[in-house]
This record gives structure tokens, sequence and C-alpha cells, in this order.
């Protein structure tokens, strides 16, 4: 694996590490914030799917700015946007102000996520773009390791020292409230980041040359995101409800999660070596499927940390590789528009299904209405995994890439 990045990718890398850190907490508790402030599932569904909608609709514009001011200064703007979002989340007194947070940190994802693989890849070249891509997934990962251990400490700290209950707003808040602080800390490399002085691409801001290839490989991410916004979101839910642990107990069971799918990242330069990208991004999907299987419907807890363990390492650990390929494929002019095309395409599908979901935990009993959600994600990673065989391996061809 070829580790020779320039000083603007450790500077990037630097900065996704600690908003990493920042996302883990946000994950971990966000839900069970909304509903220490009374806002019960039909709530937690749409303000799980708020930013996903913002980061969709705004996308294409995101393109056009990135297009004119570059890729750094776009990242930069998405990263203020982003702290400033969560910090009025964490603030919030109730259900409006926490739907104007998420619709900040929407249109900060949305200039983050439209910048930041064109960034990487205009910063690499084919020799290091793999393994860049895999780094900076391994990194991404590993934060959510340190920050689900340590996340999952905090509210427990807290209100030991403050005697308030552990499940209350204040001992949920201050864990937000780090989150935020670990924002602060994200953004400051962020803003050393400089343009690559390559040629903005000339004509028409939305254009497309290769309208093709686009579509193959936007369509498996469609289906991926239709799956992932029903469950995914609400895995702390799920396991927290089926099996009633603690915050400190959940915190360590994602980490460890966190943990495998940034080792298995580390991995996939070498798979790719050996196999091709398409064909290892193919493989690693196919395997996830028993285990998506196993995490939604076995019965026991271990049996479900197995499995959370084994599918997020796998299917996610595939997304950098993916990434890669599709970076590869696309002529330069194009990486901002699937960039754009790729989010609004994944987001709009999480956002449905994440306000489905909601619907339904609020419509039927807890297991049914989670048994019926994880059928639903499996039938659709299913999905993804026949769209990238017909549309993407059968026509790739079979010699290996060079990581």
């Amino acid at each position: 694996m070829n580790w020779r990045f320039s000083n603007q990718i450790w500077l990037y890398l630097t900065s996704a590490f600690t908003f990493g850190l920042s996302q883990a907490f946000m994950m971990l508790f966000l839900n069970f914030y909304l509903k220490a402030l009374g806002l019960g599932t039909q709530w937690q569904g749409i303000l799980n799917a708020l930013p996903a909608i913002t980061l969709a609709l705004l996308s294409l514009p995101a393109v056009a700015l990135a297009r004119r001011i570059s890729n750094a200064h776009t990242l930069k703007i998405g990263a203020a946007l982003g702290l400033l979002g969560t910090l009025l989340i964490t603030l919030a007194p109730g259900a409006a102000l926490i739907v104007v947070g998420a619709l900040i940190q929407g249109a900060g994802a949305a200039l983050t996520v439209v910048s930041s693989t064109p960034f990487m890849a205009n910063n690499s070249d084919e020799k290091n773009r793999v393994t860049l891509f895999s780094v900076q997934s391994a990194m991404f990962t590993a934060a959510g390791f340190v920050g689900n251990i340590v996340g999952g400490r905090i509210p427990e700290l807290y209100a030991a020292a403050n005697n308030v209950p552990v499940h209350g707003v204040e001992a949920l808040r201050t864990a937000l409230l780090v989150a935020t602080g670990l924002q602060v800390l994200g953004l400051i490399p962020v803003l050393f980041l400089r343009p690559s002085g390559k040629t903005r691409p000339e004509g028409r801001s939305f254009a497309v040359k290769d309208k093709r290839t686009m579509a193959r490989l936007v369509l498996p991410n469609i289906l991926v995101g239709l799956g992932a916004g029903a469950t995914i979101p609400f895995l702390n839910v799920f396991v927290e409800g089926k099996f009633n642990i603690d915050y400190a107990s959940l915190g360590s069971l994602f980490a460890w999660t966190s943990l495998a799918t940034a080792a298995t990242a580390l991995l996939q330069p070498l798979l790719v070596k050996k196999m091709g990208q398409i064909q290892a991004v193919l493989v690693v999907q196919a395997a996830s499927l028993p285990f998506l299987a196993m995490l939604g419907f076995a019965p026991h807890l271990w049996m479900v940390t197995a499995a959370m363990f084994t599918r997020g390492a796998l299917m996610n650990a595939a997304g950098p590789v993916y990434s890669a390929y599709a970076m590869s494929s696309l002529p330069e002019e194009d990486r901002q528009m699937y960039s754009a095309v790729n989010t609004i395409a994944w987001d709009l599908g999480w956002a449905a299904s994440s306000i489905g979901s909601g619907v339904v935990r609020g419509w039927l009993p807890f297991s049914t209405a989670f048994n019926l959600l994880f059928a639903w994600t499996l039938l659709m990673y299913l999905g993804s995994v026949v769209a990238i065989y017909l549309g993407l391996y059968r026509r790739a061809p079979r010699q290996p890439v060079t990581a």
C-alpha cells in the first residue's frame, strides 16, 4: 500500500478523524436525546431524515459552488455549517430549534460530501488513491471506536457527579456538547486546506459527460440508501430496547463494531490488488448479507454483537473502494456531479426509509416493527449486490488493479 500522501491530504484526514469522533457521539445519543425531550418515534424518524433531505436538495447547488470556489473552500463552509447545526441541536429546548439545526447540518453535509471525494481524488493519483480512500474510511471508523467508548461513559459520569438521571436531558446534552467541542477542533485543520490548482471544468455546472457509467454507479447506492435508512439510524434503539443494556455497554458495542470496520477497510487495498476493485466490492457486500439477517433476527445479544461486528466491517469497508472505483471510472469533470447525484439518490432513499421507519415503529409493537424493517433492509441490500453484479462487474475488465 502506498501511504505517501500530501500535506493537504493529512490535514483533511486529521479533520475527518476529529469529525468522526463527534459523529460517533451524535449517532449514539441523538435518538435518546430526542426521547428525553419528549419527542416520539415519528419525530425520531423525521429528525433523522431532515439532514439527508437537506443534503439531497442542496447537493446540486453545492456542486455549482464547489466548481466556482474550489473543493477546499467548499469544505471550509461545510464544516462551519455542520458545527453550527450540531450546536443548535445540542442547545435546543424543543423540536423547532432541532429542526433548524438539522437543516443547517444537512446544508453543511451537502457541501462536505460533494467536495470531499473530489478533493481526495485531485490530491492523489492512481498509485495511492485506493489506499487513501481506505485510510480515510478506516480513520473515520476508528474515530467511531474512540468516540463510542468515551461517549458511552459521559452521561453516566455526569449523572453521578450531579445527581441527575442518566437518561435525562442534562446528561445526554452534556455528551452532545462534547461532540460540538470536537467539531470545533475538527474545523481547525480544514481552515488550512487550499485549492489543488487544477483547471475548473468549463461549460454548464451540471453537465455530465458519461451519463451511462454514472447511472450504473448510482443505482446500487440508491438501493442501499432505501434499505439502510429503515434500520441503521435506529440500531441503538433496537439493541437497547431488545436487550435492555446501559449506555456504557451500548457505546462499547458500537465502538468495537467501528474498530472492526476500520481494520477491514485497511485490508481492502490488499484485496483489491488480488481481485480488482469492483470484484472486491461485490464479494464483501455479498458476504455481509447473512450477517445482516443475523443482526435483525438473532435472539441472543452475543449473536447480534457478532453480526454487528462482521456486517459493519464488510459492508462499510467496501465503501472507500467503491468511491475510488467511481473516481477512476468517471472523467474528472464528472466527479463532483457523481458525488452530488449519488448523495441525492442515497439520501432521499435514506430519508424516506427513516420517516417510514418512524411511522412503522409508532404503529406496530417493537419486535414486529423491527422484524419488518430488517426484512426490508435485507431485500434492498440484496438488490444492490445484484445491481453491482449486472451493471458493473459483468462489464468490468478482469485484470486486477494495483493499489
